[in-house]
């Protein structure tokens, strides 16, 4: 079963979650880490008191670190806005401008799809939020992203059923940022 979180961590190099996956290697996370793991908690204490009006969204409820399943895919969703027609996925970013991308996006595609058959209801936007004021901005799901979605699905299972080391993306700001960036030995 693919961890939605994995998803983001394979686009942005799909080594990570070969580390994670077949090698016995405690990451050494950066430090960036700890900052947006104070930033959700700060933002699952702020939820408690949230009406969520600024959306100007027909929301039923507010679903706070929500727990997806299929026989697939699991993960925690940090939102899920349940509207009267569909459901939205929102995502909390330590950043001060909300800019999706391309393995964010497809991390809140997995959560989309696991929350629209847990509510059985569509999905065709998601969000990020960032701030404490909940600076955010709506994406709308086009069919290129879902043919794109699953094709890198595709190669996360191709990977992870034939236990091939893949070819990385190596790029010194990405190699930077990598918890596994002393094992890996791929930095230019």
């Amino acid at each position: 079963m693919i961890l939605v979180s994995h998803i983001r961590q394979f686009v942005f190099c799909p080594r990570i979650l070969y580390f994670y996956t077949f090698c016995d290697i405690k990451p050494v996370y950066p430090e960036y880490v700890s900052s947006g793991s104070q930033y959700h908690n700060k933002q699952n204490e702020l939820f408690k008191n949230r009406k969520f009006i600024k959306f100007k969204l027909p929301i039923i409820k507010a679903y706070s670190n929500l727990y997806l399943q299929d026989s697939s895919m699991q993960g925690v969703a940090d939102l899920v806005l349940e509207c009267q027609n569909e459901i939205i996925v929102a995502e909390f970013k330590n950043q001060t401008k909300p800019i999706l991308n391309k393995g964010t996006k497809m991390q809140l595609i997995a959560y989309s799809k696991l929350a629209s058959k847990h509510f059985n209801k569509p999905f065709s936007k998601i969000m990020l939020i960032c701030s404490n004021n909940l600076k955010f901005k709506m994406f709308d799901i086009k069919n290129d992203d879902l043919a794109q979605f699953n094709s890198t699905i595709d190669k996360i299972n191709k990977m992870l059923n034939q236990e091939l080391f893949p070819q990385s993306c190596a790029s010194i700001a990405a190699c930077m940022q990598c918890e596994f960036k002393n094992y890996c030995d791929d930095r230019e």
